[in-house]
């Protein structure tokens, strides 16, 4: 996937779900892995596809609004409140179980439901007694950020078998074993001869090895050399190589406004009086931000909240502690409905 989110992503936002079923299961491989692989990658890393990524944002409003964001506007914290708190609510309730001494295996949560799943694991027995504490220590803690849109699952994990293809376990296998020989030695190589790698990965399918550098290098028909001959010197055959150029300028910009974003993400998604079910945000060609509200298009209401919703954006972003992050940035701002109308 591109370094950028593209116009797609307000296409997909309203496709994300995380089935219970699918959610055990990917838990379930975790710790099956975890156990069965203790080695560190360290900065190796297998790149699949996904259909999109998305980061949500919290917006701060003005004083000068209408009735209609009056309540909202009220309910918005100061900003230091905000920028003392960075975790997201899902990793503290997790930490906080843990602390605590329960058998979590993990937490997760689908949006745009926003239901937050906890998975406990051990006995019948040892779930029932602790299921109603999990739930009451997760709800604690919404409660103490005064975060109602959320609601709690708790549920028990419990072991399925995975049918594995053996085809497709020996290719894997395959797989990570090239991986392995290649990557350190087409980065050793790379490095020797100065070239600025920002990123190696190998994609599986289609099967195509990647390299990330800066928009500013040159020498792509010697890179492809040079690993063509690591891949033949180590019984390799072929495998298609892109080179992807990278504006870096832009990519320091889109690290930005991610962090502008995450910064302040919980509180919109965390109350209901936001009337906001996701916010994405993209670079490219300039930064936006693009919220998504729960009224339709067709609410007599819609059109007035989303423009007094795109001035408390506004507000926020030109405010004494944001201008350090936004720099000189020219931005848009997006309002969708619930139909996915742009309405402001």
């Amino acid at each position: 996937m591109n370094d950028y989110l593209s116009n797609n992503v307000k296409k997909e936002v309203d496709k994300i779900k995380i089935p219970e079923d699918k959610l055990d299961q990917t838990i379930e491989i975790g710790i099956k892995r975890g156990k069965k692989n203790q080695r560190s990658l360290g900065k190796k890393v297998f790149y699949f596809s996904s259909a999109a990524i998305l980061f949500f944002g919290l917006l701060i409003g003005s004083a000068f609004v209408s009735p209609a964001m009056a309540k909202v506007v009220s309910k918005i914290p100061y900003l230091g409140q905000i920028f003392e708190s960075k975790n997201d609510i899902v990793k503290v309730i997790s930490e906080e179980l843990r602390a605590k001494g329960y058998n979590s295996t993990g937490a997760g949560v689908s949006f745009p439901e926003k239901v937050i799943y906890i998975t406990i694991q051990g006995s019948e027995k040892y779930f029932d007694t602790v299921k109603g504490d999990v739930e009451n220590i997760a709800k604690d803690i919404l409660q103490s950020k005064n975060y109602d849109a959320y609601s709690i699952k708790v549920t028990r994990y419990k072991e399925r078998k995975i049918e594995v293809d053996e085809k497709e376990e020996k290719q894997s296998i395959e797989f990570a074993r090239e991986y392995d020989i290649f990557y350190p030695a087409i980065t050793k190589e790379l490095k020797k001869r100065d070239y600025n790698v920002l990123s190696l990965s190998l994609n599986y399918n289609p099967k195509t090895i990647e390299i990330e550098i800066p928009n500013t290098e040159t020498r792509i028909d010697e890179m492809k050399k040079v690993v063509n001959q690591i891949l033949k010197a180590n019984n390799i055959d072929s495998i298609p190589l892109k080179i992807k150029k990278i504006d870096m300028k832009k990519r320091e910009q889109d690290i930005r406004w991610r962090e502008i974003l995450d910064v302040v993400s919980e509180d919109l998604l965390g109350k209901k009086d936001y009337k906001v079910r996701m916010v994405g945000y993209s670079v490219h060609p300039e930064p936006e931000i693009q919220a998504f509200i729960t009224l339709p298009s067709s609410d007599e209401s819609a059109k007035d909240f989303a423009q007094q919703l795109e001035k408390v954006i506004d507000d926020f972003l030109k405010s004494e502690q944001m201008k350090s992050s936004i720099k000189n940035d020219p931005y848009h701002i997006t309002i969708y409905s619930k139909d996915d109308k742009i309405i402001n």
